[in-house]
């Protein structure tokens, strides 16, 4: 049925359903070299995807926690790309899945097909990660700043640059990207050294010295490319990808998996639109030239009138912010902008000037090294112009655009903009380009169906498929629901949070091991936190909390060494957060997560239902809610052996119509309903 020729690169007949087969089957060839656990829904999953790939359609498919996605996924698809020579690419959301299958499942897959007699002409399929370019150093730019360290650095950017220098030289730098580095390294000074710069060229730069160059020719050459969603969506709004006739997404002919789908919306959003900070273009400026401390590139070529037009510029940049925080944004932290011309806008013309002495400079410039850091300086510098003039002047109706604050300190300002129809991008720009588009996740699905997501990217023609959790919820998990539980939407806080101490006091220490309680914003969780931390230390145990000082990996690590902790986390803890085991066996959902309705891409579209006689609620909000809800309850049951409780306690869920929606999307038909007289009186007697 499969035949091979002598040649190790060409296959003469191939059956890829036959195989499949014989991979997964059980009793076959994953069971029995791997010693995995057979499961017909990973079956299932995988005959879908050979599906859309034999016949170039796109593909929507759930996969329950536990089915085994990414095997299911990856066989059949790194099999195709070497049979039809093409290459796959892998997009995923989250480093922690790029680290599972870099260090876990391709290297499963390729011992597999070492192990296979029949599989090993595909048992050498070429694998590489792919970052932006940006996330990579290039020796020679990193020597060039050494050379000129005294021209652009001192004090601590310069010790910065020596620890810089010594770490590309120690074998911790493999991949020699910034992310290998602890702590990170300094943007102002990782600017000065990464690959995203005209000086990190094919001709100036080759992969045995460069590891930018050495990671773009290994997935010139790679059968599987694994990128990130956000990397992948900012080439396709830089307009990157192939231009010949064969199509593709990023290569000729290439095809896509999207896992962690689920992402999709909100990340094409932001890196389909515009992105201006306070800080790029404050630290733009000063690498031209700082004039208090006479560093830059232009410290030794420039003329008294470049020095005068890079002061202007940084004045008007600091004139242009300083009014969008005190006058625009005021005690606000974001807002939508409504008027054209409604700011300020004095800072093009500086801005311009400079434009046009960078362009001089350049010209005159004798050394080449400085005249490409000089361009790319300058069309830095262009694209903002451009894009402050898109937000200023609204330029598109088919965007929404605000500004708003960030940063540990609120201090950064950012314009922004966003499409208000991302489907119509998506359809244009991705889904039209004639190679399979799969998309892959735990959670697209509300009531059964996708329609809602499918709505939500412009993918109502795909094929859909799905296979639920092999896991046996019924016996291993329990849900309770407080019904008494004060209204979360209550004007009195106080005593709402106060409650809200006592209950999670109550049912984390009540059990051995870990707990996870999960919020919909940062100050009801700091406020538990600040009151949670001394009772758990007399009980001598931790208390940890997303934005506290660790990460989330820091975090997850301190609640599989300890095995008891009580962890607060908001945001991204909702999902993609995985923790095996006992350390992990209770889940505190504290409010059902509705977005805040004041976003401007929220409000953008909520009004434009409305003018369709919709409801942004019923459209937008509670499928959104549902499925982030659905994603939290997720954190708990992450193997087979896992066991544990969800307790819900916003009583909305029982009071509400539209609780109905939520209750559905439990992992089993039955829960509990409980009072506070079932938790306090434990918590009366601890005090």
């Amino acid at each position: 049925m499969i035949r091979f020729s002598d040649s190790e690169d060409r296959i003469d007949e191939f059956d890829l359903s036959a195989v499949l087969k014989s991979i997964f089957q059980e009793g076959g060839w994953l069971e029995d070299t791997l010693d995995f656990e057979h499961r017909s829904e990973q079956f299932k999953m995988a005959k879908g995807i050979e599906k859309a790939l034999l016949t170039e359609d796109h593909l929507l498919f759930e996969a329950g926690t536990g089915v085994g996605k990414s095997l299911a996924y990856l066989i059949p698809s790194i099999l195709f790309a070497i049979h039809r020579k093409r290459t796959c690419v892998v997009a995923t959301n989250t480093i922690s899945l790029q680290e599972q299958l870099l260090n876990k499942d391709i290297p499963a897959v390729r011992f597999l097909f070492e192990s296979i007699p029949s599989l090993q002409n595909f048992k050498n399929f070429r694998c590489a990660l792919l970052v932006g370019r940006a996330n990579y150093l290039c020796p020679n730019r990193l020597q060039r700043a050494l050379r000129g360290q005294g021209e652009l650095f001192e004090g601590r950017h310069r010790r910065e640059l020596e620890r810089i220098a010594q770490w590309a030289a120690s074998e911790k730098a493999i991949e020699g990207i910034r992310q290998e580095m602890s702590p990170l390294p300094m943007g102002v000074v990782w600017d000065a050294v990464s690959a995203d710069s005209s000086l990190c060229s094919s001709k100036k730069c080759k992969p045995e010295n460069c590891f930018y160059r050495k990671a773009r020719a290994e997935v010139e050459e790679s059968n599987l490319v694994i990128v990130n969603h956000s990397l992948l969506f900012s080439l396709m709004g830089a307009g990157f990808g192939p231009s010949d006739e064969k199509g593709g997404v990023m290569f000729s002919n290439d095809f896509v998996i999207f896992d962690e789908a689920h992402e999709i919306p909100d990340v094409a959003g932001d890196h389909l639109g515009l992105g201006i900070s306070s800080w790029a273009m404050e630290m733009g400026v000063k690498r031209i030239y700082n004039s208090k401390k006479r560093k830059g590139l232009i410290h030794r070529i420039g003329r008294p009138v470049d020095f005068t037009a890079v002061e202007n510029a940084d004045l008007a940049i600091a004139d242009l912010f300083q009014f969008l925080h005190l006058e625009t944004l005021g005690k606000k932290n974001r807002i939508r902008l409504l008027e054209k011309g409604a700011l300020p806008m004095e800072v093009f013309p500086p801005l311009s000037r400079l434009c046009r002495c960078l362009v001089e400079l350049a010209e005159l410039s004798d050394d080449e090294a400085i005249k490409l850091e000089l361009k790319d300086q300058i069309r830095r510098l262009q694209a903002q112009i451009n894009g402050l003039s898109e937000i200023l002047e609204l330029k598109d109706e088919n965007s929404v655009y605000w500004i708003e604050r960030t940063g540990k300190q609120n201090q950064i300002i950012h314009l922004r903009s966003a499409p208000l129809d991302i489907a119509h991008v998506l359809k244009e720009q991705l889904f039209s380009r004639d190679v399979p588009v799969i998309m892959t996740s735990a959670t697209l699905t509300r009531k059964g169906n996708a329609n809602s997501f499918q709505a939500s990217i412009g993918a109502d023609e795909f094929d859909f498929g799905m296979v639920e959790s092999p896991f046996d919820y019924n016996s291993n998990l329990q849900i309770r629901i407080l019904a008494d539980c004060p209204d979360p939407m209550s004007q009195d806080r106080l005593p709402y949070l106060d409650y809200l101490v006592e209950i999670i006091h109550s049912c984390g220490s009540s059990i051995e091991d870990g707990t996870l309680v999960l919020f919909t914003n940062y100050t009801d969780l700091k406020y538990c936190y600040q009151n949670l931390l001394p009772r758990w230390q007399k009980l001598g145990r931790s208390v940890y909390a997303q934005g506290e000082g660790m990460s989330r990996s820091e975090l997850r690590e301190k609640m599989i060494e300890e095995q008891d902790v009580l962890l607060l986390g908001a945001e991204s803890f909702w999902k993609g957060f995985d923790a095996k085991g006992p350390c992990l066996s209770q889940v505190i959902i504290t409010r059902l997560p509705f977005e805040n309705p004041s976003h401007p891409v929220l409000e953008a579209k909520t009004e434009l239902l409305v003018k369709q006689g919709k409801s942004s609620f019923m459209e937008i909000t509670l499928p959104s809610a549902v499925i982030r809800f659905r994603q939290g309850m997720g954190r708990l049951i992450r193997s087979k052996n896992d066991v544990g409780e969800i307790i819900v306690l916003d009583s909305r869920i029982l009071k509400k119509g539209y609780g109905k929606d939520f209750i559905r999307e439990f992992p089993k038909k039955d829960y509990e309903i409980i009072s506070s007289e079932d938790l306090l009186p434990n918590l009366h007697s601890d005090r």
